[in-house]
Formats: C-alpha cells, structure tokens, sequence
C-alpha cells in the first residue's frame, strides 16, 4: 500500500541509533496494509488500513497492536493509529469477540486484552467517539472475559484463557477440520488456549493453560476497570464510576489472595485445578506494576527480582530454558516495554533507563550488523539465535514500536 509517510526530524547522541530510527519510521510503508472491500481467503475485511508485524505474519494481530501504537504515535501517523483502533471496534461489533487476529480460523479466540489502553493512546477530545469506544469495550469486558462459560472462573471470582472450539468454522487447511467427526485430545485445546495467551509457547503453564489464572491477563483486566472508570467520569456516566472501582478493588484483594507470594515476594498464576501456584518466575510478575496492581511495599520487592532476568541485552523472558520461545534465553519488545513503565511507575527512573539501553544497544547492533529488526532476539548471548517453534521473523512492528519509544522517552533522542 503506498501510504505517504509524514517528514520528521530525528536526532540522538548516538549516530548508530539515530540510523536505526530512520530506517524504522521509513519501514512503516512496509508492514501497512489495506483490506480487499471483502472477506478474502482466509483473512476478513476490515474497513481501516493497519499494521502487520511482518515476515509471516500478515494479518492484523490483538496484542501486537497496542505496542505498534506506541510507535506508530512517535512517527506522528495518527490518523493510522486511529483506525487500527477503529478496526477493533468493528470486530468486537460484528464478531463478538476481537480474535487473535484477523484471520477467519482465529475466531474461537482473543488474545491479551488490550483495547482500553489503546483508546487511550489515540483518544483526541473527540466525545462522540470516546462514548462510542467506551460502549464497545465494555461488551468485551462483559461478553468475553467476564463469561462465565468460558473467560472468567466464578468460584474465584478471576479470569483465565480459552479457545471456544465449539464455535469454530471449519476453517481450509486447519488442523481441526472436521474435529465435531474426530476425538479431539484435550493436549489440542491447551495449546490454543495458550495461544490466546500470546505466549505460545512457555513452562509457564505447564501446558495446561486452560487450568491457570494468569498474572498478565488479571493485571490487564484490571488496567480495563480502572481506565472504563475514568472514561466514565469524562463522559459524565457518575452511576457508572465507582461500580468500575469496586471492580477493580475487588480483583485487586483476589489477585493478592490468588496470585501474590509471601514467600517468593513475586506474583505466580494459579492453577486452579491444583489449587496452588505455580512457582515460575517470569516476566509476567511485572504487569501489575504497568497495571498499578501492586502496593508500594509488592513493587519494591519486584524490583529487588530485575537481577534475576535482567542479562546484557535486556530482560530474559523467564529463568529457565525449556526450548519454547516465551522462556530464557529470549527477549521481547512488548515485555522489556512492561517491565520498563512499570518500574517507572513506581518511580525506578534509573533501573528502567538502564534496561532500556540494553535492549537498545541489542537491537541496535544487530540492526548494524544484518541491516534488519526483528521478532525476538537472545539477550544472554547478545544476537539473533533464538529458540523457538519457527524460524526468526524480520520486519518486525512492536520491535519497531519499542525501539522508537525507548529511544525518545528514555534515551533523549528527539522528534519534531
């Protein structure tokens, strides 16, 4: 799609990073896409030009795009950004649910649930839209997460992932064609309920991620009550604001019973089958700070843990290596960006700043040396040789994203 980009100015102290800036917005022109005026293939129409992440990934994705944004509003493409939010709207409208993707075989399920911060991201004054918006995220709220047959664990009174294969088209070349005919072993249904998750694949789970109450996916849904109370008080809705509070204060109090560790001093999901947590230390433990979950007292004892995942290029995904991609030795633009702001939250300015240039530095060099971004990079061994279920993907829209916001926010490169 040829899409005309806007003129910026880009300075930094160091020449290598202010190349990689320029590339980056340059490349935007790549990963922007336009829909057929119909339903084509295997992807549906959606009525706004968006983002993809690049290589393989050619459709529109849930989670991706709240990172993207970040970037996208750095390189002053506004308009863009506005209509990938847009789009979300329209498939919660017309689906029901804001699918995995924009691939008709991803509708039986979400991905982490994003869409209150990204109205927030590209809200301009405009009220008839922020009501708009806000009515169409809180049917997500209700009628997908907080369902009780399928998102939200009622005796808990917290929330999980799923897959509905019950309502899953009988999609050309899935694996689960034809499976109302077949014995579907229940190994299937965790995996793409782990793909819900965004983290496909992790130990996190165990495999089992249909039985978890997850950290990151309670922590979003937090950030959902507390910004649908805020866009309660702007819009006037005063009956609507503390009921969104007493939701949020609630979740909080279960979330500390559920989730948080005395001993560890960290947040671990719960396997509600077993009763217990699951003692794996990961980046997960860092979204209730960028959610503002935790207390003061909880968030300091989560910055004592950075050493414990922070190597020479950035924050491990996790402490142990298990093959899968979500785990050691690998990084991610979107979870160094959690772990980032969330310390920044609660005020640990030079923690953050110094995770930020590593990841930077990783990416940078990398840029200098095979002229590409990328999906995910090796931040103990400092390179591309990741582990995973595919090969490395280029192009890449949250790397993208991260980097230019990293670099603007915390490393005083400038943008006029």
């Amino acid at each position: 799609m040829d899409y005309e980009l806007p003129v910026i100015e880009i300075n930094c102290s160091e020449e290598k990073i202010e190349k990689t800036l320029r590339y980056i917005h340059k490349y935007w022109k790549e990963l922007i896409v336009e829909s057929p005026p119909f339903t084509k293939g295997q992807l549906f129409y959606l009525p706004h030009p968006y983002v993809v992440p690049g290589g393989v990934f050619q459709q529109l994705f849930y989670w991706d795009s709240y990172f993207t944004l970040l970037g996208l509003k750095i390189s002053k493409l506004d308009r863009l950004a506005r209509g990938i939010v847009d789009n979300f709207l329209y498939q919660m409208k017309t689906f029901g649910i804001i699918p995995n993707s924009s691939e008709v075989a991803h509708l039986s399920r979400s991905q982490p649930p994003f869409l209150t911060s990204m109205i927030k991201e590209v809200w301009d004054e405009d009220l008839e839209w922020l009501k708009y918006a806000y009515e169409i995220a809180k049917l997500e709220y209700f009628n997908v997460w907080m369902n009780p047959s399928t998102h939200y664990h009622r005796e808990i009174g917290l929330n999980r992932y799923f897959d509905d294969l019950d309502k899953m088209l009988r999609i050309h070349e899935e694996a689960y064609l034809h499976f109302d005919e077949m014995h579907i072993p229940p190994q299937f249904w965790q995996e793409r309920t782990e793909a819900e998750s965004g983290w496909d694949y992790t130990g996190r789970f165990h495999r089992e991620c249909g039985h978890f109450i997850p950290v990151e996916l309670n922590s979003l849904l937090y950030k959902y009550e507390t910004d649908l109370s805020e866009f309660a008080s702007i819009l006037g809705r005063g009956n609507e604001i503390q009921e969104w509070k007493n939701r949020a204060r609630k979740r909080k109090q279960l979330m500390n019973h559920y989730l948080w560790s005395d001993s560890h001093d960290m947040y671990f999901d719960y396997n509600f089958i077993k009763g217990k947590q699951y003692v794996y230390p990961s980046l997960a433990t860092f979204f209730p700070l960028w959610a503002g979950v935790a207390d003061r007292n909880q968030a300091e004892l989560i910055q004592e843990k950075v050493n414990m995942f922070l190597v020479r290029g950035g924050m491990a995904t996790s402490i142990y290596y298990t093959s899968f991609q979500w785990d050691y030795p690998n990084g991610w633009a979107p979870l160094q960006w959690i772990v980032i702001s969330g310390l920044k939250r609660y005020g640990y300015n030079e923690i953050s700043i110094e995770i930020a240039r590593r990841w930077v530095n990783l990416c940078t060099d990398q840029f200098m040396i095979t002229g590409k971004m990328y999906e995910k990079y090796n931040v103990v061994d400092y390179n591309i040789n990741t582990t995973g279920r595919y090969p490395l993907q280029e192009g890449f829209g949250w790397t993208n994203a991260i980097y230019q916001k990293l670099a603007v926010e915390l490393l005083n490169c400038k943008i006029d």
